[in-house]
């Protein structure tokens, strides 16, 4: 919907602003900088990506090897762990949603501004704008990969502390119960 609502509103726009007389002249300098500055951008989105990639394949090995082991299914038998586990497979479904839409809201608004300024002002600086904005969005893109690394990396986001140990004293309690019925 937000992105129907800014293609419109380019139309709008287009109608109301008039076409620059000229073309706006935009420094080559300006436009070495926000090159560098977009290069820059995109090779740390990509470190960013690449890090949360590892690190969310790492985590996935140790987690199922900790589900798939005694004491791990011991914790979930005690826990609703199918909740947990679905409570965060939600949780990642709807982080990855507002990514995608994100990006369509933000491609979209760097067309119709890119348009927008190439009509009033000419082709040079559109291109000097859809530099710049592709920058910004890399780093927003950095941003947003560095926030899901922290979130695979902070175990707190998935179980809270009190949680773990309170499952693992009732677990030991449960143990405890069971050798000395078996003993008796």
């Amino acid at each position: 919907m937000t992105v129907d609502r800014l293609r419109w509103g380019q139309e709008v726009l287009r109608k109301r602003i008039q076409p620059g007389d000229t073309e706006a002249e935009v420094s080559p300098e300006m436009l070495r900088r926000i090159k560098r500055a977009k290069k820059v951008t995109k090779m740390s989105e990509k470190v960013a990506t690449g890090i949360l990639s590892g690190v969310v394949k790492l985590t996935s090995s140790v987690t199922s090897s900790l589900v798939n082991s005694k004491a791990g299914k011991k914790f979930f038998s005690l826990l609703p762990g199918e909740v947990i586990l679905a409570s965060l497979d939600g949780f990642g479904k709807i982080s990855d949603a507002v990514e995608v839409a994100g990006k369509d809201v933000l491609s979209t608004s760097s067309t119709v501004t890119t348009g927008l300024v190439s009509h009033k002002y000419g082709e040079k600086a559109a291109a000097a704008t859809n530099e710049g904005l592709d920058a910004a969005g890399h780093a927003i893109g950095t941003a947003w990969a560095v926030f899901k690394l922290r979130q695979a990396l902070n175990p707190k986001s998935g179980l809270k502390p009190t949680s773990l140990a309170k499952s693992s004293i009732k677990a030991g309690a449960a143990e405890l119960r069971a050798k000395s019925s078996k003993s008796k």
